[in-house]
């Protein structure tokens, strides 16, 4: 099985909707076979649990999270020589998620969290489908923590993503590096190396293509928009500037690729 690496860099959501929750609880010699139709966590609270797929075959110890992609055949069993009690939590996500996790470091809140949805999927109360979807939100985010922790590149990993979802949340705002540097901690040097090394660029030219970006969006979804309504949106200080810019990034002017598109 392949460790999760950089799960918060993913671009688009791959985990689309909880489905179910429980606890199973086995005695010794307890084989069983089926088909993963959805992906599915499990948590051992006691015993050992070894789980076989086609690309898998491991043992897991209380306190250990396993990932269950969907697949054709998987078979659990039973391997310790007293009881098997474990949580599972079944969702769905997208077929090419490649999402993994094995032997995560014990921690008693990640076995809470479970027992936690768990009974809340179970009470049947007004708010429980609500509270499932906060809870089950946590989990994934605790286990993608705890994983990353283990990486030399955790912290930066963490403070580049807390910049970036400020930037695509403030994109039209004046944003300088300074103030990009006092956001994260690092220095204007160092932040500028992180982005050239996960991005490609620096980060002012990172928040000007995410405006060219929205630029071209409202261009396509808003065509009944001004020059100027436009460049007031995503942050420009003039009309004349924006399509200056646009067309240095683009190619073509701001009216020029509305016309070319409208019809794609």
């Amino acid at each position: 099985m392949k460790d999760i690496k950089d799960f918060d860099n993913f671009t688009a959501n791959p985990i689309t909707s909880f489905k179910n929750a429980g606890y199973y609880k086995h005695r010794t010699g307890w084989v069983f076979t089926q088909q993963a139709e959805h992906a599915v966590f499990f948590c051992v609270e006691s015993g050992q649990m070894k789980v076989r797929t086609k690309d898998c075959n491991c043992i897991c110890n209380a306190g250990d999270v396993v990932f269950i992609k969907n697949c054709e055949r998987v078979t659990f069993s039973n391997v310790g020589d007293g009881d098997l009690s474990y949580y599972f939590v079944s969702f769905f996500c997208k077929n090419d998620f490649d999402f993994q996790i094995n032997t995560v470091t014990k921690d008693a809140n990640v076995l809470g969290l479970f027992k936690d949805i768990s009974n809340a999927h179970r009470s049947g109360a007004h708010l429980s489908k609500i509270k499932v979807a906060e809870l089950f939100l946590r989990l994934i985010y605790m286990l993608c923590s705890l994983k990353l922790q283990k990486s030399k590149d955790y912290t930066d990993n963490y403070k580049l993503l807390s910049t970036i979802e400020y930037i695509n949340i403030n994109y039209y705002k004046k944003i300088t590096p300074e103030y990009l540097s006092e956001l994260s901690g690092y220095s204007p040097a160092h932040l500028r190396r992180l982005f050239v090394k996960n991005f490609g660029m620096p980060p002012m030219e990172y928040i000007l293509n995410k405006k060219i970006d929205m630029a071209k969006e409202i261009l396509l979804d808003a065509p009944e928009k001004t020059t100027q309504e436009i460049a007031d949106l995503v942050g420009f200080c003039s009309a004349s500037y924006f399509c200056k810019t646009f067309k240095k990034c683009v190619g073509i002017s701001p009216l020029e690729f509305k016309r070319k598109n409208s019809y794609v």
